[in-house]
């Protein structure tokens, strides 16, 4: 069988899941170690019988609704590529809207090369750490998680992006070991899905991502309240708080964040136009 017949061949079996003709041509690629344009200029070239027994368990995995960054073992974030597994969630377009305002706030401060301090509690794969440790090669950030395999994944997330970080294993709904007022921006994409809403949870994401990066507790608030208790005595005055939240939160968040203690509060949408992210600034220490 020819890579061009084989990936045809796997689309239509993968007809049920999302966009099948490129995951095939991914799959196909993942295995080859080859780049798509060396797939498509090479498309007639047979695939060898041990390539062929090895994608069609790549191909199982698929049909069973296992997550394709799973499988590849990455996912691309900001124009960076991020190991994942298991032990975190896989990255979302949404999130790099975290990355495009803090580095839009800090430029416009005339902070870009700045030795300014970040903190990101729940990093997980780290990718919101490590693209603003890649972005802005001066600042000084420091990843949290309560999960060792997650912040082995993004200690080798750094590594392999050229990232300077520090990594910290903690709790952060509990006291962490820094300062008060010790950071210019605080960011976090927590754990924000309640129970009810978890079991309407498309089976990919409900049956394969690691539910305690998720679910913080039945209502869904327990983690971004803790986020927003930690960034108040954490952050600097004029310091940035972002976080991502559930579409229904926003209001929630918004309110979590007391004007004797923030300013400048509002909500961020997402890429389909609904609430997804809390900006505020931090101000003087009370």
């Amino acid at each position: 069988m020819t890579r061009k017949e084989w990936k045809i061949q796997a689309a239509r079996r993968l007809a049920c899941t999302d966009a099948p003709a490129l995951t095939a041509q991914l799959l196909l690629c993942h295995v080859l170690g080859i780049d798509r344009v060396a797939l498509i200029a090479h498309s007639e070239e047979a695939v060898p019988e041990e390539v062929e027994a090895r994608l069609e368990d790549l191909l199982a995995r698929r049909s069973s609704g296992e997550p394709l960054a799973y499988i590849l073992g990455s996912r691309e974030f900001y124009g960076r590529d991020f190991a994942v597994d298991e032990h975190t969630l896989i990255p979302r377009p949404e999130t790099e809207h975290l990355i495009e305002t803090a580095l839009e706030l800090f430029d416009r401060r005339g902070m870009a090369d700045a030795p300014l301090r970040f903190l990101d509690l729940g990093t997980g794969s780290g990718c919101i750490a490590v693209t603003l440790a890649a972005e802005r090669p001066a600042w000084r950030g420091t990843a949290v998680d309560i999960s060792s395999g997650a912040l082995e994944k993004a200690r080798q997330n750094a590594a392999s992006n050229g990232a300077e970080l520090s990594f910290l294993l903690a709790d952060f709904t509990q006291p962490l070991p820094f300062e008060p007022a010790s950071f210019d921006l605080v960011v976090s994409n927590p754990p924000y899905i309640s129970e009810e809403e978890y079991a309407e949870l498309d089976a990919g994401v409900r049956d394969f991502e690691p539910r305690s990066a998720l679910v913080p507790g039945p209502e869904g608030m327990e983690h971004p309240r803790a986020v927003e208790a930690a960034a108040r005595l954490l952050l600097k005055p004029g310091g940035l708080f972002l976080m991502e939240h559930g579409w229904l939160q926003g209001a929630a968040c918004r309110e979590l964040c007391h004007e004797d203690f923030w300013s400048d509060v509002h909500t961020g949408l997402d890429l389909a136009g609904k609430d997804r992210f809390l900006f505020a600034v931090r101000t003087e220490k009370k």
